[in-house]
């Protein structure tokens, strides 16, 4: 997991660097970083990766010439496009014994993201972003074939959940230098963890059209599943969330940095936390702890460009998204003896819901809705004399 994250916030901070310095967007902050860290992990996930991106592409140019989508939809609809690939992909690999459970999520949101911030470039720009993506990608798949080796394999290789170093790990068993720790058994199969990717993502998209705050696509999906195998990770992740916020808020304040900077930055702050939490917390599956440090980073962000009036509803937005997830991931998998629901039973639903129910109406209490247009000119010096 220490390279694993090393590597992370090493390709976060070249992104977020080439970004300030050329402005290139290369397929978003995380997407080079973490495709590295997993075709390390599983080579296959390279090629899956590359034709979802193509696919997604298409998909975007189709809708962009034959609907009227646009802005915030043309994100979710390459979204979507972009993981069906990468999903079928990966139910069709199911029988050469790989364990896919957390790529289905991140894994399959990658492409649509690369896809819809290439679309967003200038063609003449194009081929220059995504040489230097290849770059960077090249960099990082060196550096960790660098590191990945008998010496830090013996030294560092088992001291914290093993993702590079993993049995399971294609870099690792290529290299012979993989360390005897098994992560916990899966618990969840792909197509139930694909449906709560499709209702985190309506979920928060109800959200953001009611009350115009962004609480991350899939961010709460992941997270109703990491609470089944550790209760630790709720926890975690809020605190985490809040403290990448903090780190950035203070960034942003003393350089007047913002967008994608920030959301690196937050990121880079959340992954970096992560690891002394693996000291502390029991922590069975390194991938789970990597990806809840992403999403608290990410979501770090998506906090700190909510109005400050409205902050406070952030989290209980997340929560009224989170509770019936988790139900739902608990109904659909299979909840660990560490887990937050060893079992879903009526007490489990009531709580849940009531933890919705309370979320929900502390922020009905404290939304203030955006006056109506008409009500905003009636009251306008200029409306005088209209009838």
């Amino acid at each position: 997991m220490l390279i694993a994250v090393i590597l992370a916030i090493i390709g976060i901070l070249e992104v977020i660097i080439l970004t300030q310095l050329f402005g290139y967007r290369l397929g978003g902050v995380i997407v080079v970083p973490v495709l590295a860290i997993y075709t390390c992990k599983n080579f296959l996930m390279l090629p899956l990766f590359i034709v979802g991106v193509i696919i997604a592409y298409m998909g975007l140019l189709y809708l962009q010439k034959n609907t009227m989508i646009y802005g915030r939809n043309e994100l979710v609809a390459t979204l979507l496009i972009g993981s069906v690939f990468p999903v079928v992909g990966l139910f069709s690999l199911k029988g050469l014994g790989y364990d896919f459970t957390e790529v289905v999520f991140f894994g399959s949101i990658l492409p649509g993201l690369a896809a819809y911030n290439y679309s967003r470039l200038k063609p003449q720009y194009r081929v220059a972003d995504i040489l230097t993506s290849v770059g960077i990608f090249l960099g990082l798949i060196a550096a960790a074939w660098l590191l990945i080796n008998p010496f830090i394999a013996e030294t560092i290789g088992s001291l914290t959940p093993p993702i590079l170093f993993s049995p399971k790990s294609d870099i690792a068993l290529l290299k012979q230098v993989a360390v005897d720790v098994y992560p916990a058994s899966s618990i969840m199969n792909r197509f139930s963890a694909f449906v709560l990717f499709i209702v985190s993502l309506a979920f928060s998209e109800i959200v953001r059209q009611s009350y115009g705050i962004r609480v991350g696509v899939v961010s709460m999906a992941i997270l109703a599943i990491f609470s089944l195998e550790n209760k630790w990770f709720l926890m975690l992740y809020f605190f985490n969330l809040l403290a990448s916020f903090i780190g950035i808020t203070i960034i942003q304040k003393a350089t007047l940095l913002y967008g994608r900077n920030l959301i690196g930055l937050g990121t880079s702050i959340s992954l970096a936390l992560t690891i002394p939490f693996v000291f502390i917390f029991p922590v069975s599956r390194g991938l789970s702890i990597f990806f809840l440090g992403l999403i608290a980073g990410l979501n770090a962000y998506n906090l700190h460009v909510t109005p400050p009036a409205e902050r406070k509803l952030f989290i209980p937005l997340q929560i009224s998204i989170l509770a019936p997830l988790i139900i739902l991931a608990g109904i659909l998998g299979e909840g660990q003896s560490t887990g937050l629901f060893h079992e879903v039973g009526i007490y489990q639903i009531l709580l849940a819901l009531l933890a919705a129910v309370i979320s929900i109406a502390f922020v009905k209490i404290n939304w203030v809705g955006k006056p109506m247009e008409k009500n905003v000119w009636d009251a306008s010096l200029f409306s005088e004399g209209d009838e």
